[in-house]
């Protein structure tokens, strides 16, 4: 997913991130050219030739990160509202009433919901997707529980 381009007084062009939604590093552009990255840092072009060291921040329940230029934070996105954060999270709590594939399939359910906080719909979808992605995950966790207690109970 791409954010929007991002201006920052100095930096050489507009920011752009792009981030995978679960997995492999972010990639950030100034002017459309790559940012050389070493760990977490950044190294963005400078309107007068110089360089200077952005950090990238994520946090797991929010698809948009937050780029740390010279101690000041700038958010390559909007806000993710509190409630999808806890939508985000919901399905973990399986593994108090499963066990271990309740944990499982939680887990999954979380990653599914990471995919739809990724999204552009619109807020009010989101929260009908992940409503919807913790009623499935209960009930595979349902079908599974059962299949295992009928093959081995």
């Amino acid at each position: 997913m791409k954010t929007e381009p991002l201006n920052v007084a100095g930096v050489a062009g507009p920011i752009v991130v792009t981030t995978k939604e679960f997995f492999g590093h972010p990639a950030v552009t100034v002017g459309g050219v790559p940012a050389p990255r070493t760990g977490k840092r950044f190294a963005l072009p400078m309107v007068d030739g110089g360089v200077v060291q952005a950090t990238l921040r994520s946090t797991i329940a929010d698809p948009y990160p937050t780029l740390e230029i010279d101690g000041v934070k700038h958010r390559t996105g909007p806000a993710m509202p509190i409630f999808l954060r806890i939508l985000v999270l919901l399905p973990i709590l399986l593994f108090t009433v499963g066990g271990i594939l309740g944990a499982m399939v939680g887990v999954l359910g979380v990653w599914a919901n990471l995919a739809v906080a990724h999204t552009r719909m619109t807020t009010a979808v989101k929260a009908l997707a992940m409503v919807g992605v913790g009623i499935g995950i209960v009930i595979v966790w349902l079908v599974i529980a059962v299949a295992l207690n009928a093959a081995f109970g």
